[in-house]
């Protein structure tokens, strides 16, 4: 007999059995990472971020179990540099992939060769172009698919999300258990020319038949903006793009039933961004060749083991990502102009919610801003503008006549910024790409870029 007598051992024996039931406890250095990029998606698309559209009931539950980002704003409004960004923790000015003829030079230590250092198992499918390996996006991938051979044909396409996901799915499959797998997905399908099957353009048509325009073999740099296109031209658009979310969403929605069924997810820390936004003449062109809030403001999404539901308020950047995500694996992150947003992840107070956050467009039309709490001011093309991009979030009206204290206040702001980043031992001297190939010179042309 147990000196604890009957009672005793009942209730050890029952402690047992809960212990038993109970899941092991979250540890860090366990987690895997799926990281998503979205191109072309911007914030107030999303029903999380106040859209009225049911457009991402997928991603919209992802950030109700997650830890969603209010105002993050890209360091640049086109592909190439803030992914670039992305994957280094630098912006621009200090990565220097400003335009398509650089490459990211070997020197700046890139996410992949952090965590593939680490032991994980690295790959990656994307939609390629501007996420080609040319630019240095390989770096660190055991495997990385940019583009596919379409059957019958020596031609090569972009891999679509669906295929990505899948693929994705069937790496995971491949390693143990006890391997750590870091997968990147990077999809066009949001991007222009906006085709999604009818299923899915069918539930947001609000247009007459005399609004609708082609769109297959066009996109908004620069065919759309030579057509001088009406309002209703343009939601048609629009329309076009809101199906194309959604058609994204149900394809991550399956991808992820599928993980959370074969219980990848218990381990894995999912992360969801986009590299910019998309205009429909909110301020006269379709595309993304300014650097107004539904151009700079994305979605940041991360769900995942230890991660309690919350809404970040503070102003983030894609420079944060990289230090956040590797922060969430317990992994030092090289430096980087990012900062780890951890402490606001678990809900503590930081000491600088107000910090400004820039953005540049360095190739076309050569612009800089700034956001600075509820300001934002955009310099270039000869002109300053300045908006109260919170009470006025369409940025119809410019107070920069108006406002002469404001403006003088975030021009300072630009330049300290310039000078920092002019000396910052960060600062990196980008590659030279050299002449692009004619199959990716093709596809650039078919997204709307002309090299």
């Amino acid at each position: 007999m147990y000196p604890w007598g009957l009672h005793g051992l009942l209730l050890a024996l029952a402690v047992a059995v809960g212990c038993a039931d109970r899941p092991e406890p979250d540890d860090p250095t366990r987690r895997n990472l799926i990281l998503i990029s979205i191109d072309t998606l911007r914030a107030d698309r999303l029903g999380a971020y106040g859209y009225d559209r049911d457009t991402s009931p997928t991603l919209d539950a992802l950030a109700a179990r997650g830890v969603r980002f209010e105002t993050v704003i890209a360091e640049s409004s086109w592909t190439l540099p803030s992914h670039i960004t992305l994957f280094t923790g630098l912006s621009p000015a200090l990565h220097g992939v400003v335009s398509p003829e650089h490459k990211l030079a070997e020197s700046v230590p890139v996410l992949t060769e952090v965590l593939r250092e680490r032991g994980f198992r690295t790959f990656a499918f994307t939609g390629g172009i501007y996420l080609a390996p040319n630019f240095g996006f390989d770096r660190g991938f055991e495997t990385y698919a940019s583009a596919m051979h379409e059957s019958g044909s020596e031609e090569m396409r972009p891999i679509a999300f669906r295929t990505a996901l899948a693929y994705t799915q069937r790496r995971i499959a491949e390693f143990d258990p006890s391997e750590r797998f870091f997968a990147f997905i990077h999809t066009y399908d949001v991007h222009c020319p906006y085709e999604s099957p009818a299923e899915y353009t069918e539930m947001f048509d609000s247009r007459p038949a005399s609004d609708q325009i082609e769109t297959q073999g066009n996109c908004g740099n620069p065919t759309f903006n030579e057509m001088q296109l009406s309002q209703g031209q343009a939601q048609f658009l629009s329309d076009r793009y809101d199906a194309g979310i959604r058609q994204a969403d149900d394809h991550l929605g399956r991808f992820l039933a599928r993980l959370e069924k074969r219980g990848v997810l218990e381990d894995t820390v999912v992360a969801v961004v986009s590299d910019h936004g998309e205009e429909f003449l909110e301020h006269g062109q379709i595309g993304h060749l300014t650097l107004h809030m539904e151009i700079l403001r994305v979605p940041w999404i991360v769900a995942g083991p230890g991660i309690e539901s919350r809404v970040v308020t503070e102003p983030v950047g894609l420079e944060d990502v990289m230090p956040t995500l590797l922060a969430l694996l317990e992994i030092p992150s090289p430096p980087t102009e990012g900062v780890s947003m951890l402490p606001a992840i678990r809900g503590e107070r930081r000491s600088a919610p107000d910090r400004a956050r820039f953005s540049e467009l360095g190739v076309g039309p050569e612009l800089r801003s700034a956001v600075l709490g509820d300001h934002h001011i955009i310099e270039g093309w000869n002109h300053r503008m300045l908006f109260d991009w919170r009470a006025d979030p369409n940025e119809q009206i410019d107070l920069a006549t108006t406002e002469a204290d404001r403006v003088a206040e975030l021009r300072a702001v630009l330049m300290e910024n310039a000078g920092l980043r002019s000396k910052s031992p960060l600062k990196a001297k980008a590659g030279l790409m050299g002449q692009l190939d004619e199959d990716l010179k093709r596809r650039l042309r078919a997204l709307g870029y002309a090299p």
